[in-house]
């Protein structure tokens, strides 16, 4: 059976009960005098809370552990790192001396479960979030969280409100967000992780196994190209149900959209006839011989602008109004673009590139908003095709769509090795060591994770306690043992500086706070506002 995700610290009910009902607010930035953080006369507050309520369906929410109203330390940390989590808590305990290591993760809601008393102790009075960072971002960035399902009519009655001490990110460009917005004056480094794609145990439907063998004597056929190939193909094929990324709250996406893009180049780059029978996006077939790259292009041909029930064309006829996505988040691939407005899926000649957006405007593509839940909850069924077709993922019975593949970190799939779960696998098979795509030419590297502590800290002795400890030996230990990629002391010394932000005027858009940036050379190269203030 495959491992769920209910075994860190406390539980959802424990958090509900004791929760702050606060309301959203759309307050902005205003200068003045005296105020939380020590900036001049006519600069910015430290933060203002800003912008809509975070969402996340109620069926989500099992990664929300303790008590917001009694803890003594509250974290936002990227979702992943629920594989680690538990351990990660009772170590800290013994790094700042309020337990010995062996303080019970998590408790049944029944006669054994924890007592009043077990929820104020010092070694469990803690607040953890672990989902996708860009929602804590928001939450973070508006002060609340509103738990419900997709219907806006179906709202649960309440939000609530936590004043979080530390936030993780899975990259720099959140870490960046909430530095405009007043949030944070640094970011440092502390694990990396990589890329996989999960599949059910044995890989039923050949996800980047298929070998191509051009029969011309006169072009390199291998395996590390026929893999790369494969996984492209297969992730926009109308015989493949993807599981795919939230491209605006899911940290992970940053890295799978960099992985497509890379993938392609690569492909062109070694690029060889390819022989093959092939299912579109649409469902039409193709039996012949080709360059590998006309292959992709006729593929992308097919999703360049949303296709009838993709989630692209979903999320913007209904307005989704949980994830408040807007109509410029992409649709259009030969139009798609990211904030610094570069192009992401068209290459400068003009040719489709390989991204996100092209997955998500597939038919029979899931879009995630908690993808280390849904993407191996979606997988672990009765593997029958007859249920699933070109245009529609069917209502599974466990509660989650169903799935052929899903990007996950390594240490998602280490997570299962570990717990002896023979239920998915990945594309290099289960040792952890070979966990993830091969890194062909450099196509799918380390990923770096960062810490911040906030402004909204209540407790920033033990907030940087808990950063100081996850940088330290003894918590790169927990990280490394659940399988993610411990760093060295001069990449420990690497993150971002982040200056008070400062009204930019600009051309297109309205005036908007900006934080300069720089590189970060070791402890005290930041201005540490918030820390000395």
């Amino acid at each position: 059976m495959l491992k769920t995700t209910k075994h860190v610290t406390k539980t959802l009910s424990a958090a509900i009960a004791a929760v702050v009902i606060a309301g959203g607010t759309s307050a902005v930035h205003a200068g003045g005098k005296g105020y939380a953080h020590g900036y001049a006369y006519g600069a910015p507050t430290s933060y203002t809370l800003q912008g809509t309520c975070a969402f996340l369906p109620a069926d989500r929410a099992t990664e929300f552990h303790g008590n917001p109203d009694r803890s003594t330390l509250n974290l936002g940390m990227a979702g992943n790192q629920w594989v680690v989590f538990d351990k990660a808590m009772q170590q800290f305990n013994v790094y700042v001396g309020k337990g010995v290591g062996d303080e019970p993760a998590h408790r049944p809601n029944d006669d054994k479960g924890f007592t009043l008393a077990d929820l104020n102790d010092d070694a469990n009075r803690y607040f953890i979030e672990l989902i996708p960072p860009g929602q804590i971002r928001k939450q973070i960035k508006s002060g609340c969280m509103t738990l419900g399902n997709d219907e806006e009519r179906n709202f649960l009655p309440g939000n609530y409100q936590v004043d979080f001490d530390v936030f993780a990110s899975t990259n720099y460009d959140l870490m960046q967000d909430l530095a405009n917005a007043g949030f944070i004056d640094e970011a440092v480094p502390y694990i990396s992780n990589r890329l996989d794609l999960m599949v059910v145990e044995g890989n039923p439907k050949g996800i980047g196994s298929d070998y191509y063998d051009d029969g011309d004597s006169n072009t390199t056929n291998d395996a590390e190209f026929s893999k790369q190939f494969d996984i492209i193909m297969d992730l926009l094929s109308g015989d493949v149900v993807a599981s795919s990324l939230d491209h605006i709250n899911e940290g992970i996406h940053n890295a799978a959209n960099g992985y497509m893009k890379k993938a392609h180049s690569y492909v062109i780059d070694n690029d060889r006839l390819v022989d093959m029978a092939y299912t579109f996006a649409d469902g039409k077939t193709a039996n012949k011989k080709q360059l590998a790259s006309a292959w992709i292009q006729e593929a992308l041909n097919k999703v360049a602008t949303p296709m009838e029930g993709s989630p692209s064309a979903e999320r913007l006829v209904s307005r989704d109004a949980g994830e408040k996505h807007d109509e410029d988040d992409g649709h259009d691939m030969a139009t798609f673009t990211d904030d610094d407005d570069v192009l992401q899926c068209v290459f400068p000649n003009g040719d489709l590139r390989f991204c996100e957006i092209a997955v998500l405007n597939k038919a029979n593509t899931h879009e995630s908003r908690v993808h280390h839940v849904e993407t191996p909850g979606g997988l672990v069924r009765e593997d029958n095709p007859d249920t699933i077709n070109v245009v529609e993922v069917p209502a599974p019975e466990n509660g989650f769509a169903y799935v052929d593949v899903g990007f996950v970190w390594i240490t998602e799939l280490a997570y299962q090795i570990n717990n002896g779960n023979t239920a998915v696998t990945g594309m290099s098979g289960r040792t952890i060591g070979g966990l993830g795509i091969p890194n062909t030419e450099n196509v799918n590297g380390d990923k770096t994770y960062s810490l911040a502590l906030l402004a909204t800290s209540k407790n920033k002795w033990l907030g940087r306690q808990f950063i100081d400890f996850l940088r330290s030996p003894a918590g790169q230990a927990v990280y490394t043992a659940g399988g993610f990629t411990g760093l060295k002391d001069a990449q420990l010394d690497g993150g971002r500086c982040y200056a008070p932000p400062e009204l930019v005027e600009t051309p297109e858009e309205d005036p908007k706070w900006v934080s300069d940036d720089s590189p970060r050379n070791g402890d005290g190269s930041c201005a540490d506002w918030l820390r000395n203030n």
